[in-house]
């Protein structure tokens, strides 16, 4: 199945500088054949680009998908407040068919706001996994496991490991100890023990406040990253969320992990957690991804929301307008997003021979006129509407903001009796 895209404006996001030239693309079957000034071949499928950039679809390093019925729901609170008396006793109601709505209204949302490829951990991963499928989404996902709440989360991630980690998979299973704070050293080392197993990487929370940092210390003596460290997860590929907290002793530890940080910006912000120093971890070779964490602690999955404010904060935080350029805030939200989860051959930029996930951004619109800086406009101005079209394992998932193969009413219809279930009298 060949597909042809014609007069498009390529923003490749490949090398350290941007580089947007006018060409064509072919896909053949879920990988992109040419990218070439003028393509004459016939294809199954053409679509026209006019008025449009096409670029690497965006990477949501850290999610927690069945979380969408939280949005606006008991906001305004600490992390560990609205946790534990907003969000876990809720959560502790969940039936798999409720997990599964709510992710299908997450994949739906990332889609339509441009993001091709997240990476989730959470409880009831089977039907996450069905919403995953069933929408078109590529995806990282992890059974989260704590101290009380194991149980057959080993077997379901051994089982679901080997049928999805294998070539050309859109999904790929990892392994998902909580936070250093919920985990003692046998959760952990069970968890590393298992990725090591499975050859497969772990996804885990890390300093996110001052308050788990402290507790971690009083516990362990140490430092959380200090304690990973000891606990043998940084010998596997790593994807740590949020960061915040990151000393000059931890920054000489995870300058040599394989993975990286995902940073939270909008999260961290709403939730008063702090500002986590994308610049100084990148100066020091760290790859730093953007996420965006569960939709009750962002209330938005739109990356292009994510790539603003990390860039805002990073140029208060330094006082530096130039600390991190409007290309550097793209390249954490593609290609360095995949190199935070491992995917860097496959997707992040578009190169041929690698997957075909692409997003179409309309420029034809009052709030990017003029173009004087593309990447400029796409990192400050634009949004998640702006996005026209999603292409991923060379499939139109969607086209001229239509869904192709999710009834959206539908859904929301599902997730709305779900929240009115178990929000309306908590």
């Amino acid at each position: 199945m060949k597909k042809l895209i014609k007069n498009a404006y390529i923003l490749d996001m490949v090398g350290e500088e941007s580089n947007i030239r006018k060409s064509d693309i072919l896909i053949q079957d879920n990988r992109i054949a040419k990218i070439e000034t003028e393509i004459e071949e016939e294809a199954d499928e053409k679509i026209n680009a006019k008025n449009m950039i096409v670029m690497p679809g965006l990477v949501n390093t850290h999610t927690h998908l069945a979380m969408s019925i939280f949005r606006g729901y008991k906001d305004d609170q600490k992390l560990m407040d609205w946790l534990e008396n907003a969000i876990f006793p809720v959560e502790d109601k969940l039936e798999p068919d409720d997990i599964y709505w709510n992710s299908y209204l997450s994949c739906i949302e990332m889609i339509k706001s441009g993001t091709t490829t997240c990476n989730d951990m959470y409880f009831g991963m089977n039907k996450v996994i069905e919403s995953i499928e069933d929408t078109g989404l590529r995806a990282v996902v992890a059974w989260c496991m704590t101290d009380d709440a194991i149980g057959d989360k080993v077997e379901k991630t051994r089982e679901y490991a080997q049928k999805y980690n294998v070539p050309e998979s859109r999904i790929k299973i990892f392994t998902s100890p909580h936070a250093p704070y919920s985990c003692n050293p046998d959760t952990i080392k069970l968890c590393v023990d298992l990725a090591k197993e499975l050859h497969t990487g772990l996804h885990i929370h890390l300093s996110e406040t001052l308050a788990e940092e402290k507790t971690i210390y009083e516990k362990y003596d140490k430092r959380g990253t200090e304690y990973l460290n000891d606990l043998g997860v940084f010998d596997v590929p790593v994807v740590l969320a949020h960061g915040i907290y990151i000393s000059d002793s931890d920054i000489d530890i995870l300058k040599h992990i394989k993975g990286g940080i995902s940073h939270n910006p909008i999260s961290n912000c709403k939730l008063s957690s702090g500002i986590c120093d994308v610049v100084k971890l990148r100066k020091n070779g760290i790859s730093v991804g953007l996420g965006t964490d569960g939709i009750g602690s962002t209330t938005t999955l739109d990356m292009f929301e994510e790539m603003k404010m990390a860039s805002y904060l990073q140029k208060v935080k330094t006082k530096i307008p130039t600390s991190i350029t409007a290309y550097e805030v793209l390249k954490m939200a593609t290609i360095e997003g995949a190199k935070v989860l491992g995917l860097e051959d496959e997707i992040g930029t578009l190169e041929v021979g690698k997957k075909a996930d692409m997003i179409f951004i309309k420029t034809d619109k009052i709030h990017l006129c003029p173009e004087n800086d593309v990447c400029a406009n796409i990192a400050y101005s634009a949004n998640g509407a702006d996005v026209d079209t999603v292409i991923i394992d060379g499939k139109v998932i969607m086209q001229n903001r239509k869904m192709l193969h999710s009834n959206e009413k539908e859904v929301m219809k599902q997730v709305k009796k779900i929240a009115k279930k178990l929000l309306e009298h908590n």
